[in-house]
């Protein structure tokens, strides 16, 4: 016969509360903890004037599919499609760069362009806010832009970083939060492409060729 006193008795049912309790707290650090994003864009249409260029602009898969994923401790199961809008920023920004744009299927010879664009994304990164212990989500990009000449040589290859942030005063949840960290690089990104494109090496040779020193 199997006696148990009240106090044994009282004891077992702490525990299995106790149990219970830390699989429940375990099961939401491993849900909040994953992530499942898919970013929507808003960019702006910049006010630019454009360049007397036909610029053919190749987006390779690379690019059409970019997702960011991550398994780590610290970060599980995290999937980040960016990948549409990468390809709504180069969109937005393009047409309002060169006087003509046209996509084309890789960086063989176009007679129809003066140049090929070959746009990628290199790195994108994060930060949470309970991450870096501050009030903001935070967003990093890093395109790597190389440009063609009409016979698939390399005129220049060079790189474009963006940052974006948000606050949590604004943004309450971790999506919504991230989203609008990653708009921000998008744009930053965007800038600095548009405004430095001019001023590259060997592209600043070049359009100075292509418009008889006019740019």
């Amino acid at each position: 016969m199997l006696i148990f006193n009240k106090t044994g008795a009282g004891k077992l049912i702490l525990n299995s509360k106790i149990i219970c309790s830390v699989g429940l707290f375990l099961m939401l650090t491993a849900c909040q903890q994953s992530m499942s994003l898919k970013v929507a864009s808003e960019i702006p249409v910049p006010l630019l004037t454009q360049m007397p260029i036909k610029m053919g602009v190749f987006y390779n898969e690379q690019l059409r599919n970019y997702v960011y994923e991550e398994d780590s401790d610290d970060r599980s199961n995290w999937k980040i499609n960016s990948s549409e809008a990468h390809m709504a920023l180069f969109y937005k920004i393009l047409p309002s760069m060169f006087e003509e744009v046209k996509e084309v299927a890789g960086i063989t010879t176009d007679a129809t362009v003066d140049a090929v664009l070959l746009p990628n994304v290199a790195e994108m990164q994060f930060a949470l806010p309970g991450e870096t212990k501050t009030d903001f989500y935070e967003a990093w990009i890093k395109y790597d832009m190389t440009l063609y000449n009409q016979s698939g040589d390399q005129i220049a290859s060079w790189s474009v970083t963006g940052y974006g942030k948000s606050s949590t005063e604004f943004m309450k949840s971790r999506d919504k939060g991230l989203n609008a960290a990653v708009n921000q690089a998008l744009r930053d990104a965007g800038a600095r492409f548009a405004l430095g494109f001019p001023k590259v090496s060997g592209v600043d040779a070049w359009l100075a060729e292509k418009t008889g020193g006019s740019i």
